[in-house]
């Protein structure tokens, strides 16, 4: 690592919000570790970037054993620091009524979006202690607002990533490090291509359904405000007007949001 370069540890980093975070920092100068289980996602998009502003390794985020693998080759990359750490990897493969999601399948984006983001501040946490002014950043969603019909499990996961954020932002405050979180609306990711298991649903994720009704934001718009948020520690940051919108009226006028929800979804769970 070049003296006084920042360093960046992203995960999710083959597609989606990952990918144009690493390609945004790379382009600023920093030091960028990209992590993420796609192994030909992430030659994609180191050779992207270009492999001396680079480097990458496979990552389960459900396997502790995978998440020491990659601190050791990140602290060996960066010597010993970690100045931002983007908690980023996610999933939602199905959507549809819950009872028409496989349990195994659930059971999964718990252990990614969750457990993964969970280990992940175990695994990392000794490199940030060891960089002075650190941040993390997890990523939640609008979902961690505001229900989202049809992704329930996906939504859970999400609130509970920000319970996490709000509480190691208290707990970590002793090593000044900053705990933080991103909360997008619709984004261009592979989330987006969920599989619809409930028949005549007009699916949570589709991107002609969404289009219809909203706007679909740039992966890029998303890690624009990841560089924002490492610069102003803000520990909730909405990425797109529609979500502002949305906590707001969740917050202050919650029933308006469940009868907007169960009117536009009364086919399907009624």
């Amino acid at each position: 690592m070049k003296k006084n370069k920042k360093s960046i540890f992203i995960t999710g980093a083959a597609s989606g919000i990952g990918k144009a975070t690493a390609i945004y920092f790379a382009k600023i100068g920093w030091e960028v570790g990209l992590f993420d289980i796609n192994e030909d996602g992430l030659e994609e998009a180191a050779k992207e970037i270009g492999h001396n502003s680079c480097m990458y390794q496979k990552l389960d985020v459900t396997n502790i054993e995978e998440w020491n693998s990659a601190r050791e080759s990140f602290e060996k990359y960066t010597n010993g620091k970690c100045d931002l750490f983007f908690n980023n990897a996610g999933i939602a493969n199905f959507t549809g009524r819950v009872e028409d999601i496989p349990i195994k399948e659930s059971q999964k984006i718990v252990d990614v979006n969750l457990n993964g983001v969970i280990n992940g501040i175990y695994a990392i946490l000794p490199l940030l202690k060891k960089t002075d002014k650190s941040v993390i950043v997890n990523t939640s969603s609008i979902g961690g607002f505001v229900p989202v019909p049809g992704a329930a499990v996906y939504s859970a996961t999400k609130f509970a990533v920000r319970g996490l954020t709000e509480s190691l932002n208290v707990e970590f405050h002793k090593y000044g490090i900053a705990v933080c979180e991103i909360n997008p609306w619709f984004t261009e990711t592979p989330i987006l291509n969920a599989e619809q298991v409930t028949q005549r649903m007009d699916g949570t994720f589709n991107r002609d359904k969404i289009n219809e009704i909203s706007k679909i934001y740039p992966a890029e718009k998303v890690a624009k405000a990841v560089f924002s948020v490492y610069r102003n520690k803000k520990v909730h940051n909405k990425v797109g007007w529609e979500g502002k919108l949305a906590s707001f009226v969740m917050n202050y006028f919650p029933f308006i949001i469940r009868s907007f929800s169960r009117n536009m979804y009364k086919n399907n769970f009624d």
